[in-house]
């Protein structure tokens, strides 16, 4: 990782819009270049964060996803700034739209075709070995080209085998618990996802 001083850091996100932050600070700024920075903070002097830095395995996925040929950011740079402490990417954003935001925005969506797509797309990242364990349909980006793709990518592991049935129905739950998402998803389109995997 480069060192990126404070100064660095503040003429690099001068105008820059805030997109994500809680109590400890911001976490992720759209740069007016259109990229992004995505910031992790320290939360333990034990913890393995500090020999494999959350940054890191950022662009060690995003590379992995890649050679998979799973759309996902594009990694541009990776920093280390150390007043306040934080492990920094600098990306490329997938471009398109997040699944979650094309159901709040569009009520008329051909859910029947677009989760038929997902049910698939979930079955070939399975498949690879990819455990996303923060999938959820904000994390998930249907491309321009029309293809779904992966974004916020730290939390995510690329065994190099397809997945076990207990990790596959492990990740189908962790997907269908998010309820307000659902509630948007009509019967017939969430008939294609089912918590123990056999529709899958």
């Amino acid at each position: 990782m480069q060192p990126l001083s404070s100064e660095q850091f503040a003429a690099m996100r001068q105008d820059a819009e805030v997109v994500e932050k809680d109590a400890h600070g911001e976490k992720v700024l759209r740069l007016t270049d259109g990229t992004y920075l995505k910031l992790f903070r320290r939360k333990s002097w034990f913890s393995k964060t500090v020999l494999f830095p959350p940054a890191v395995r950022f662009a060690e996925n995003a590379k992995a996803l890649q050679q998979l040929q799973i759309p996902c950011p594009q990694v541009i740079q990776l920093y280390k700034l150390t007043d306040p402490y934080r492990s920094v990417v600098h990306y490329e954003p997938l471009e398109g739209t997040t699944l979650r935001h094309l159901l709040n925005q569009q009520p008329s969506l051909e859910q029947l075709e677009l989760f038929g797509m997902l049910a698939e797309f979930i079955t070939h990242l399975h498949d690879l070995g990819v455990y996303f364990r923060s999938l959820h349909l904000g994390n998930i980006v249907r491309t321009p080209d029309g293809e779904l793709g992966l974004i916020d990518i730290s939390d995510m592991r690329c065994l190099g085998r397809p997945l076990s049935r207990q990790m596959r129905n492990r990740n189908y739950r962790h997907l269908l618990r998010y309820q307000n998402d659902w509630a948007l998803v009509n019967p017939a389109a969430r008939s294609a996802f089912d918590p123990d995997g056999s529709k899958i």
